[in-house]
């Protein structure tokens, strides 16, 4: 049975009758979720754990002992809440509970997309608002007829059970006039099924996974085993889920598997322990392990804390990457499967069937030889320390005329939409960052060379056309040699400060940028997976690996020289929402010893996507703090606050100016270290204010090439950067190395750490 259906008819059955006989109803639809507490604070933790541990379904004690479920979820909760509490603090937002707020966002988004005279409630199966308080809201509010999901999509009695025994018992005990359905199980559900599927889809596509090189785990909340002897159908539900999601994914049976979280007491529970398989995957030498929390719809504590923080430190420790995939959310095509079981209830399906090719399938335009050959790079950059090298020659840009061109991260997607609305460009993203400002795009037909100029004239044209370029050199690159020049700076030879490692981070975020505009597909997908799989390999299989350095942190190190600041004494304040804010975070935790309890980030306006998890990855357990503007007042008092202030902003208009400053603090008694990568400049005349030391993005510059130069005066260096030159060149044409190149590269990688040590 896939949806058990309850109806309660008290009084007239036939409700409102409108003009014409016809009946007039007011249909709602109630969500049902977990629970969380108030706040992450030890008494509300304590509360909710005493009212979650109390329920039978929770504890199942014998029927002679049932009387003791209060008393020992009270006394467990007792023992737990500090600690629970702590976790809760980890995850907790400006918002509230990720769980609460995220229930309300896919209730708010459901009701947009249920037709005219549809209402959605919410509610908590612990903690507020609960089941009873919904339901009184709802019929107050005149409901005739409710559909009510529990967002577990397997059934379990611990989930679903105890949600709909408590809608049950308040129902019997109230006089209501309501009809309600309930979804009871959904587990394979084909719009469900399709959602989470694309969803992981486009996460691992988006971090540039693939099965080649990355494990996919499914985790499912745990389950005593007593509760399955005695008939649960929980396991065999999620296996069912999981088997349909792979299935429409593409995912090969051997490069994934399932595990189960969140046990505690003595218990037995199902197996295998999803820690213990994380850290057997990294034993067995799995590099990459995307984690799918397969049967939570909703981040909360056991995504967010279990998974992103305890495990991913597991896996980190033992030198491999968790890629934890969202959990649906607010995903559009979740919503809309949602949707569709309201209004029609769960469309079970046993295989997806040849007619449904796997979403991994490779398109024919899709293959990697087909995004080489169609690829175009349309763009200029400032010069490189190491010059061209054996890419293509370029002409450059100076400081001034990148300024001109490059726009601030947010005028972006608008741009990408108007460049993809090109006829014959197919796909593109933006590397818009410091030091480039480069369109990569496909073109449908390379071969049309006609077609080909003109796709591209008209793109020149929307990307530089008018006044703003000016005089600024725009180089054009098409096929091979774009590849080869988007290879040498992804490895960070193209750069001023060589072998830097954030430039995939930046590649990456510009393609979460085009994947907002909606001018991504398989091509960029395919692009980004190549690109960081070359890079790592051919840092490990050359000497290049022992030179990995951090702009921010050659920057930092430079700022701390110059304005002679112990940065781990200081509080520091971090602005912007970038990847370059999570560079210097990271920098300041991992390289210069500053606690993160010393740390207060400012960003405003992401959404729980890569970008976010990026920065809350990067600040640990420091202060997040997200705004909906940088004109806020919290900035200028977090700055008051302040002993170093670091600016990784990418927009035109200043942030802090020299008149907000005045009278927070004497700075010639506590000064201030102002520290701004934002090439647009975010502050203004902060010059002229004593105590005040600022560096401006020119200034930092200058600090890194002082750090390049010392860095590129070895021997070793010159050898690692010829060793690179042949890996990329040897990558791009296709030609097999000969003898020699084979040895010297293998000697190169196998010198790696010797070099590294030396080289630092």
């Amino acid at each position: 049975m896939y949806s058990s259906i309850a109806s309660r008819r008290l009084g007239d059955p036939n409700g409102e009758v409108g003009g014409g006989g016809r009946v007039v109803r007011t249909r709602g639809v109630l969500l049902v979720n977990l629970g969380t507490p108030d706040s992450p604070e030890v008494p509300d933790v304590r509360r909710y754990l005493a009212e979650f541990l109390s329920d039978p379904e929770v504890i199942t004690l014998p029927r002679t002992l049932s009387w003791l479920n209060g008393a020992l979820g009270r006394m467990i909760a007792r023992f737990r809440a500090p600690k629970s509490a702590e976790m809760y603090r980890k995850i907790w937002t400006d918002r509230g509970s990720p769980l609460l707020t995220i229930t309300q966002d896919q209730a708010l988004a459901l009701e947009e997309i249920l037709p005219d005279g549809w209402r959605v409630f919410y509610a908590m199966r612990y903690g507020r608002p609960s089941i009873q308080q919904t339901v009184r809201s709802i019929e107050a509010a005149g409901v005739d007829e409710l559909v009510v999901i529990p967002m577990y999509p397997q059934f379990s009695g611990p989930t679903t059970g105890t949600a709909l025994r408590e809608l049950y018992s308040y129902l019997r005990r109230s006089e209501c006039d309501i009809s309600v359905t309930t979804r009871a199980i959904w587990c394979d559900d084909g719009g469900y099924v399709n959602a989470q599927a694309k969803l992981i889809y486009d996460f691992a596509s988006a971090e540039g996974l693939a099965p080649e090189d990355t494990y996919l785990l499914f985790s499912a909340h745990g389950l005593p085993v007593s509760y399955v002897e005695r008939g649960d159908p929980y396991p065999q539900h999620v296996r069912r889920t999981i088997d349909l999601v792979t299935q429409r994914l593409g995912w090969p049976a051997d490069r994934c598997g399932v595990a189960y979280q969140s046990r505690f007491g003595p218990t037995t529970w199902l197996e295998p322990a999803t820690n213990d398989v994380l850290s057997e995957l990294c034993d067995r030498g799995e590099k990459k392990i995307l984690v799918c929390a397969i049967s939570f719809t909703t981040d909360c504590l056991e995504t967010l804390e279990e998974i992103d923080v305890r495990y991913r430190s597991t896996v980190a420790e033992k030198g491999a990457a968790l890629h934890l995939c969202p959990s649906l959310n607010t995903y559009e095509p979740f919503v809309a499967a949602v949707r569709d079981l309201v209004l029609r209830g769960p469309s079970p399906i046993a295989s997806w069937g040849e007619e449904t090719p796997p979403l991994m399938a490779p398109r024919p335009t899709g293959s990697a030889d087909a995004g080489v050959d169609s690829l175009v790079l349309i763009g200029t950059s400032l010069p490189a320390r190491l010059g061209s090298g054996a890419g293509p020659e370029l002409d450059h840009a100076d400081a001034d005329g990148l300024r001109r061109v490059k726009l601030s991260q947010c005028e972006v997607p608008a741009l990408l939409r108007s460049v993809h609305d090109v006829s014959g460009i197919s796909e593109s993203l933006l590397w818009n960052t410091c030091n480039r400002f480069e369109f990569c795009g496909w073109l449908d037909d390379p071969n049309d060379e006609s077609g080909r100029q003109a796709a591209v004239d008209k793109a020149r044209e929307k990307l530089f056309g008018g006044d703003p370029a000016g005089d600024v050199p725009v180089n054009v690159l098409y096929g091979a040699e774009a590849w080869h020049h988007v290879l040498r700076t992804a490895v960070g030879l193209n750069s001023k400060l060589p072998g830097e490692r954030d430039i995939v981070d930046q590649l990456g975020a510009a393609h979460r940028l085009a994947k907002c505009a909606g001018t991504t597909g398989p091509l960029a997908n395919r692009m980004l997976a190549d690109v960081q799989s070359a890079v790592g390999n051919v840092r490990e299989e050359t000497g290049w690996g022992a030179f990995d350095p951090d702009y921010c942190q050659a920057a930092l190190s430079g700022v701390a020289t110059a304005a002679n600041v112990a940065l781990d004494s200081c509080s520091v304040v971090v602005i912007g929402g970038s990847t370059t804010s999570a560079g210097v975070l990271r920098a300041l935790i991992a390289q210069f010893d500053v606690s993160s309890r010393q740390l207060t980030l400012l960003y405003r306006g992401h959404s729980q996507g890569g970008q976010v998890k990026l920065l809350r990855k990067a600040i640990g357990q420091g202060k997040r703090v997200r705004l909906q503007s940088y004109d806020e007042p919290q900035v200028v008092r977090a700055v008051a606050d302040a002993d170093v202030v670091v600016f990784g902003l990418d927009r035109e208009d200043p942030v802090l100016t020299s008149e907000q400053l005045v009278g927070l603090r004497d700075f010639s008694e506590r000064p201030l270290t102002v520290v701004d990568f934002n090439m647009f400049g975010s502050t203004s005349g902060l010059d002229g204010v004593d105590g005040v030391e600022l560096f401006t993005a020119g200034r930092l510059e200058s600090l890194v090439d002082a750090y390049a130069a010392e860095m590129c005066s070895t021997d070793q260096f010159s050898d690692a950067v010829e060793a690179v030159e042949r890996w990329i060149e040897q990558r791009v044409h296709g030609n097999a190395p000969d003898a020699a190149d084979s040895a010297e590269l293998v000697g190169a990688g196998a010198a790696r750490a010797a070099l590294a040590e030396e080289a630092r």
